[in-house]
């Protein structure tokens, strides 16, 4: 998985963490097991060089505007989830060490059906921008 942050980036936030912004490839073998918990591309907040996310943020839309994304902070393709226990109320919650995007066939919208992509797709033409707070 290619990382490209764009110019400037990361830069130290006013939180004492650090902002990301750039372009990550997609897989070069996209993992679908059938099962959404198990299935996307593991982001890790280690590949980045942070030890967690705070935010992780992206378009609906792949570079060529072909393929709708979901992105799913905190969870990991192995489907552990590190978002359990969720913070009592009023209570911040802590970062995390990483996310999955999960690739669509089409753009999801009124009158649509997309499909997450299959198993074993290559994607590693296409990137998707990211928008990252971390620590």
């Amino acid at each position: 998985m290619g990382i490209h942050p764009l110019p400037g980036y990361p830069c130290p936030n006013e939180k004492g963490g650090y902002d990301w912004m750039g372009d990550v490839d997609g897989p070069t073998s996209y993992i679908n097991t059938g099962t959404f918990n198990t299935s996307g591309q593991q982001l890790n907040a280690a590949d980045f060089g942070f030890g967690g996310f705070e935010i992780v943020d992206a378009p609906a839309l792949s570079s060529d505007g072909v393929n709708d994304i979901t992105l799913v902070i905190g969870a990991t393709t192995a489907g552990a989830t590190q978002l359990s226990p969720s913070p009592g109320a009023g209570q911040p919650g802590a970062a995390v060490a990483s996310a999955v995007i999960h690739w669509y066939t089409a753009v999801r919208g009124v009158g649509s059906n997309p499909t997450e992509v299959t198993n074993g797709t290559n994607l590693s033409a296409k990137t998707v921008r990211l928008r990252i707070a971390a620590v």
